[in-house]
């Protein structure tokens, strides 16, 4: 059985617009996906003590795991360059993944869960 996750159909409809019933089952398991990742990263279950429900979950978190699946939604067989005649563009390597935190949202989370910051952020593309 997996455990809640950190963030809703509606957090993420918010984001993507309706979700179509069938579409719906898929995005519950994207949505598990990165609720597992940010944990991992975090630290932090953000469950309570019968891990049947999320508790003290910071506002953040969920932002992070919606943006996480709209990108996976966005990119899902992970394509990292794609070519149209004379036109190219590139998606940077971490598209490969599918379900990635960004350096900008392991700030977020790491600040989220109480952690320190890692270090000054990158100023090249790629993020």
């Amino acid at each position: 059985m997996s455990r809640p996750t950190l963030a809703s159909i509606d957090d993420l409809m918010a984001l993507s617009g309706p979700i179509v019933q069938e579409d719906t089952p898929r995005a519950l398991v994207l949505l598990a996906m990165a609720s597992e990742v940010v944990r991992a990263y975090a630290g932090v279950t953000w469950l309570n003590t019968d891990e049947d429900d999320v508790e003290d979950v910071p506002a953040q978190i969920p932002d992070v795991v919606v943006s996480m699946v709209w990108r996976a939604t966005n990119n899902p067989f992970g394509v990292v360059q794609e070519t149209a005649g004379p036109f190219s563009r590139s998606f940077g390597a971490d598209a490969a993944q599918r379900i990635y935190m960004t350096k900008q949202e392991r700030m977020i989370v790491r600040a989220a869960a109480g952690l320190a910051p890692v270090g000054p952020m990158g100023t090249t593309r790629g993020g």
